[in-house]
């Protein structure tokens, strides 16, 4: 009987923990100074679909959209930022790592057999951070084209 209470227990404190995962960040970060964000509701994201065929293309496989960005950060804002966002991705795949001295991109999925459930866009220029989080169901063919032509790591969604 001990150990069942012991395990309960166990089992408690790991689901209570604060598990690293995107919503977490961006609730923790959206009322930060310096900082924009902009979350796609669920209704919004339905009227927006509807609007005309080529948005419906762009959002059909979309579930989840978030972005959040980050101006004027401090070299340890800029570095906590980057230990965060890398906790989040330990458990993704790299699809995109590219650091100069001036300018990290990384794009990483979330996969499950054959498609990509998760996306994390992270572009870090000169202590400015913007950070673009979709989750739906992708082909891996297509990310990985945008990908290679640099449309994923150039995006900048400005707020």
């Amino acid at each position: 009987m001990k150990l069942y209470r012991i395990i309960f227990i166990f089992i408690i404190f790991i689901s209570c923990s604060s598990s690293r995962n995107f919503d977490n960040f961006y609730n923790q970060h959206k009322n930060d100074n310096n900082v924009s964000s902009f979350q796609v509701p669920g209704y919004l994201k339905n009227l927006v679909k509807n609007a005309s065929p080529e948005i419906n293309t762009l959002f059909k496989n979309v579930n989840d959209f978030k972005t959040i960005s980050f101006t004027d950060c401090t070299a340890a804002q800029s570095e906590q930022i980057n230990q965060e966002i890398n906790k989040i991705t330990n458990n993704y795949t790299d699809i995109l790592r590219k650091n100069t001295e001036t300018k990290k991109v990384l794009i990483s999925a979330k996969e499950k057999g054959d498609r990509i459930k998760e996306l994390i866009i992270h572009n870090n220029s000169n202590n400015n951070h913007t950070i673009l989080f979709l989750k739906g169901d992708f082909d891996p063919n297509r990310i990985k084209q945008l990908s290679d032509s640099n449309e994923l790591g150039n995006l900048n969604l400005n707020h």
